[in-house]
């Protein structure tokens, strides 16, 4: 119940129904706005905040039919995953409706999200059978129809591997296999192939071409050549409005920029063409003209005159998606805009063009950054943490608390405790005699009665009471229970033991024998001798007292109390440390702390101003507890002594946290682990001490404690403590010297042997940390790479030759066959490429190719395999001096590292680091780069996928370095964002080596001067142009009906055999999905032979036919 009251989305705006209505999904008037929490609207104000309410979707109208993939286009931050999850339920609807049609044959609903939700411990199939129970739970799928499924979606072959095996693209059809299954009629896919190289997300495109006509689907992407290809229908948001809708071609014929065609300027055609098209739209730059066109018959007609006139040197770009959404997005201001293709719709946006660059460059001057000392380093990671204890003290407070409050409950229970001393009064604890007086209520039976005498009995009595003779008397008859037969006798013992406490004893009779009794659960207390003291005293009448007592025990008075209390208090010591465990495991999680490394932080700097910053906490708690000790009570031997333990056992169990959360999965495990361990170090000393007092021989008891303690204490810190807090209250008598207090504090047995053992295990551990957090210092304790026996694939005469040219050369990043091995496989290869100064180089290649263990390796954050190659940044060994090759690397790592900071406190923190001369020059120039005033006040962590790409560009970009790695730095970035980092991208390029991977080769072409394609080894390598040419020789020609989906199969195949017969080389693609044909034909070269005007008049000659058939 609670639970649904404070989570609840559901939402009577929300409605699913089945009709044989052709609309799917239907949103009419859809709003979501976010209302600031009930503290921020009553308690903030009142200190000045002033949070508004967030509009993420302001009155969206659309309708999705049945049968369609239907493609939303957005900005970051327009309202895309919003729209998503009110249209599944997961969020409440502000204002508006949401309608699903299922159809009259029922149906389910089905969503892919942004990220993968999958088990590790499952199989593909368990995943897959596991949501088709949950979703179709009155007619659950057969075993085979489940196996067709994962046919469908090119997981045949995975079927029983577990999914932490999987690439990222075959989890994203296991994704969107178990978002099919059920019988899921209208589903919602969430950016299915971000992060997905090429061939993964073409895999994807069939599987959802697949599925289109049978399935309504509503897909999210940041690809608008995806979009292009999959959609029927594109709805683009900007700002939370729906901007524009339609087919992709009208789109593009209402919106687009027309046809753009570039002409090389040669000099002896350039005054002809002028006047040839002087009427024609067109910009001139140095290497060529563009000349733009409305339609594609005008640009038709453009080309054949071009042909005409021998003119060969052209290629055409037509409008495109990309132009339609840049042209509607209001997330780019003026300034963002300038330079692409809005402002001036006639050129193409000609990032790579010279006089571009220089422009743009001329607006982004970054002042360039310097080495600093590690002192400095340190310094600046202190302040970082000070920031972040400002956005989460929780941790710190806690961590601050915990012994303070354990310290004021011991010396509350500690209030009647003497102070330490070693007389025997205060060593040896001496029990009282006891004896039957002693105990409060005690009956015995005894008997017969004709045998005992009252006089007897009150002498008894005048022995056990003090008082008047009623009162003797009264004693002696309310302790004993007269008999007068055997069977009396055993009756009254058998009915009443649990009053007769003591026991009794039958003096006999004629027909039984004298009978003794006495209660064995006695509590150590030795009831049978009483019994028989009284047995003779009645019998002979002769007063003979009987008393019992224990040897006195060498422990102090108190002593159970005293230890239960430290027991307490050293547990609380024993947690509080792992809670600095906290920050550096979600450091490293996110990836935070390599992002350091990348940016020429240094190991020892930063842990030294990490354990500084939490020594501060330690110290401060530490001073309270003393104060709090010594000012309620006096009983403590030489606080000073203990405070000191106190703070080197802190330093050195933060040490001891810091180095479990290396290797810790959460921030929950760091914590249960550190504090766990300690915890049961505590125990393990305390058990071994108690063991030794308890069974040790007497002569050997102190000596065996000695080597237990310094045994047990090299490896458990809480040991050290436990043995410093029996010091300070003398437990055990550990100070007693003889009858004399030891007179000084510091012996290696007292104060000393702990503090000593703390300081030697808080170096010990502080090294350690360095050792595992940065590697072996040992380059020869690094794995041999062995001999691959594969045969290894050709190279070209070029790749060959422009690995030997990088060994020689001079550039400012060079890789010399790089080869990386994890135990039995090779990630990386004998790799070799260089990059100039103010060259961008683009390394492409597949998921799993090798792309990020290279770009590690780059970095310095793996090391490669023994002779395993080298890298070389402006002529500085990565292997050698990696702290200061890393001074000139600039990184944008592929998951952003984002800190609990604010962008414009990350921005400052890395400019400080890097030592740039004016930190807040750099940081205005560079927000106002990447696009990110508008968020420079908000928290990293809370900002859209794309802001974050934006920021962790920006960072790279900090201290103006001289080598940039962008590891897929468009990665969830819109196409205006993708725009605005191209821009920032050309702006820096001048002077300095880029190195760019990614999956989008509009990108790589857009940016990259040369490539590197490579799959573990470098397979090509060139400059795009000659990569092209020599690889790229086909135009692949996508056909879509205008009745898709619904286009009938008569259709589809007359137009398959009008493109064999009008493309004699064509190679056409078996599916046909559902109205749409996709085909390929020779670009240039001797395949082109038989097309008489060129492919692009072959084209616009068959204008004709596919007007008529819909196309």
């Amino acid at each position: 119940m609670v639970e649904r009251i404070l989570y609840s989305t559901a939402s009577q705006n929300r409605k699913v129904a089945s009709s044989n209505a052709p609309i799917a999904l239907s949103l009419k008037d859809f709003t979501k706005a976010y209302q600031p929490g009930w503290f921020y609207r009553n308690v903030a104000t009142r200190f000045g905040s002033n949070r508004q309410k967030v509009l993420a979707v302001n009155s969206l109208t659309m309708d999705v039919m049945k049968g369609q993939i239907m493609v939303l286009l957005r900005a970051n931050g327009s309202g895309k995953s919003t729209t998503l999850d009110a249209i599944a339920g997961l969020t409440k609807v502000s204002a508006g409706e949401i309608n699903i049609h299922y159809g009259t044959e029922g149906g389910k609903f089905g969503l892919c999200p942004q990220k993968n939700v999958l088990w590790d411990t499952l199989t593909v199939q368990e995943h897959v059978r596991i949501f088709n129970r949950l979703k179709a739970t009155d007619n659950v799928d057969s075993e085979q129809k489940i196996l067709e499924l994962l046919h469908d979606c090119d997981l045949d072959k995975k079927v029983a591997s577990f999914t932490r095996t999987l690439s990222g693209g075959q989890k994203r059809k296991v994704q969107l296999a178990m978002m099919f299954t059920g019988g899921s009629s209208v589903c919602c896919v969430d950016e299915v192939s971000s992060g997905l190289d090429p061939i993964s997300r073409r895999k994807i495109w069939d599987i959802l071409l697949a599925e289109r006509g049978s399935r309504t689907i509503l897909l999210t992407t940041h690809f608008l050549d995806e979009a292009d290809l999959l959609a029927d229908h594109i709805a683009i948001l900007s700002k939370g409005v729906l901007k524009a809708q339609g087919s992709s071609v009208e789109l593009k014929h209402r919106l687009g920029s027309g046809y753009r065609i570039h002409v090389s300027n040669v000099p002896e055609t350039g005054a002809a063409l002028k006047d040839l098209f002087r009427n024609v739209p067109r910009a001139t730059h140095f290497e060529e003209t563009v000349y733009t066109l409305q339609t594609s018959m005008e640009a038709a007609s453009f080309i054949s005159t071009l042909e005409r006139e021998g003119i060969t040197g052209y290629h055409v770009s037509g409008p495109t998606i990309e132009d339609v959404f840049l042209k509607v997005a209001e997330e780019l201001g003026p300034q963002e805009i300038q330079g692409t293709a809005l402002n001036n719709p006639q050129v193409e946006p000609g990032y790579s063009e010279q006089n571009d660059k220089e422009d743009t460059h001329g607006r982004l001057q970054l002042l360039t950054g310097h080495r600093i000392s590690m002192a400095l380093q340190a310094w600046y990671l202190f302040r970082k943490r000070v920031t972040i204890l400002r956005r989460n003290p929780l941790p710190y407070l806690a961590a601050l608390l915990i012994p303070v409050i354990a310290a004021g409950l011991v010396t509350l229970f500690l209030q009647d405790i003497t102070q330490a001393s070693c007389s025997v009064e205060s060593t040896m604890r001496t029990p009282r005699s006891q004896s039957l007086r002693s105990l409060d209520n005690f009956q015995i039976v005894i008997g017969p009665s004709n045998r005992i005498s009252t006089a007897i009995l009150e002498n008894f009595g005048n022995s056990m009471s003090v008082g008047s003779a009623e009162a003797r008397m009264g004693t002696s008859k309310s302790h004993f229970h007269m008999v007068d037969s055997i069977v009396e006798f055993n009756n009254y013992v058998k009915t009443n033991s649990h009053n007769v406490s003591s026991g009794g004893f039958y003096l006999g009779d004629e027909s039984s024998n004298a009978t003794f009794a006495w209660q064995g659960d006695n509590n150590a207390f030795p009831l049978a001798a009483i019994i028989q003291n009284i047995f003779h005293r009645l019998l002979i009448d002769m007063p003979i007292n009987f008393q019992f007592q224990y040897f006195g025990i060498p422990l102090q008075p108190n002593s159970g109390k005293v230890l239960q209390r430290i027991v307490y208090f050293g547990l609380a010591m024993a947690v509080y440390p792992a809670l600095f465990a906290l920050y550096p495991t979600v450091e490293r999680l996110r990836n935070v702390r390599a992002l350091h490394f990348s940016n020429g932080v240094r190991g020892a700097s930063l842990w030294l101003a990490y354990a500084g910053f939490d020594f501060c906490i330690v110290i401060a708690s530490s001073v309270l507890a003393i104060i709090i000790f010594r000012a309620v009570s006096d009983v403590w031997y030489h606080p000073g002594y203990l405070f000191v333990v106190f703070f080197v056992y802190g330093l050195c169990s933060t040490l001891l946290s810091y180095l479990v959360s290396l290797f810790s999965r959460s921030q929950l495990a760091a914590f249960a682990f550190a504090a766990g361990s300690q915890c049961v170090l505590f125990l393990i000393y305390l058990i071994a001490y108690m063991s030794i007092l308890t069974y040790a021989p007497t002569e050997k008891t102190d000596s065996y404690v000695d080597i237990a303690h310094f045994t047990i204490s090299i490896i458990s810190p809480a040991g050290n403590l436990l043995r410093a807090m029996f010091t300070s209250l003398n437990v055990f008598s550990i100070l007693c010297r003889g009858k004399e207090i030891a007179p000084y504090p510091g012996e290696i047995t007292l104060y000393g042997g702990p503090i000593l053992y703390l300081i030697v295990q808080s170096f010990a551990l502080f090294g350690l940390l360095l050792w595992c957090d940065g590697g072996s210092i040992l380059p020869l304790l690094r794995a041999k790479s062995k001999p691959n026996d594969e045969e290894k694939p050709t190279m070209d005469k070029d790749t060959v030759a422009t690995k030997s040219q990088a060994t020689d050369s001079n550039d400012g990043l060079r890789v010399l066959h790089l080869t990386k091995t994890f135990q039995k496989f090779t990630a990386v290869e004998d790799i070799t490429f260089s990059v100039n100064k103010g060259e961008v180089f683009a390394l492409l290649g597949p998921n799993g190719a090798g792309k990020t263990p290279t770009i590690s390796l780059i970095r310095g954050d793996t090391q490669p395999s023994r002779n395993g190659g080298n890298i070389f940044v402006d002529n500085i060994s990565v292997l050698r001096h990696r702290a200061s090759a890393r001074s000139h690397l600039g990184v944008c790592p592929q998951f952003d590292a984002m800190d609990q900071m604010p962008v414009i406190e990350h921005l400052t923190f890395y400019a400080r680091i890097r030592r740039v001369p004016n930190v807040s020059h750099n940081v205005n120039e560079i927000v106002r780069a990447v696009g990110l005033i508008p968020f420079k006040h908000r928290l990293a962590t809370t900002l859209s996928g794309g802001n974050k790409r934006k920021l962790s560009l920006g960072i790279a970009l900090m201290g103006n370095p001289t080598v940039l790695l962008l590891d897929e730095p468009s990665s969830g970035m819109d196409a205006a964002s993708k725009r605005v980092m191209w821009k920032t991208l050309a702006a820096v390029a001048s002077g300095r080596s880029i190195v760019l991977t990614t999956h989008s080769m509009e990108e790589a072409d857009a940016l990259a001067h040369r490539a590197g394609i490579m799959a573990k080894r470098m397979l090509a390598l060139g400059t795009t142009d000659s990569l092209r040419s020599k690889y790229g020789n086909r135009y692949h020609v996508h056909l879509v009906h205008k009745l898709a989906p619904h286009t009938a199969e008569e259709d589809m195949q007359r137009i398959r055999n009008w493109v064999g017969r009008n493309f004699l080389r064509a190679v056409i693609e078996e599916k046909t999905y559902h109205g749409q044909l996709r085909f390929t034909v020779p670009a240039t070269g001797s395949d082109s032979i038989d097309y008489d005007d060129g492919i692009t008049l072959q084209f616009s000659d068959c204008s004709g036919y596919w007007r008529e058939e819909q196309i």
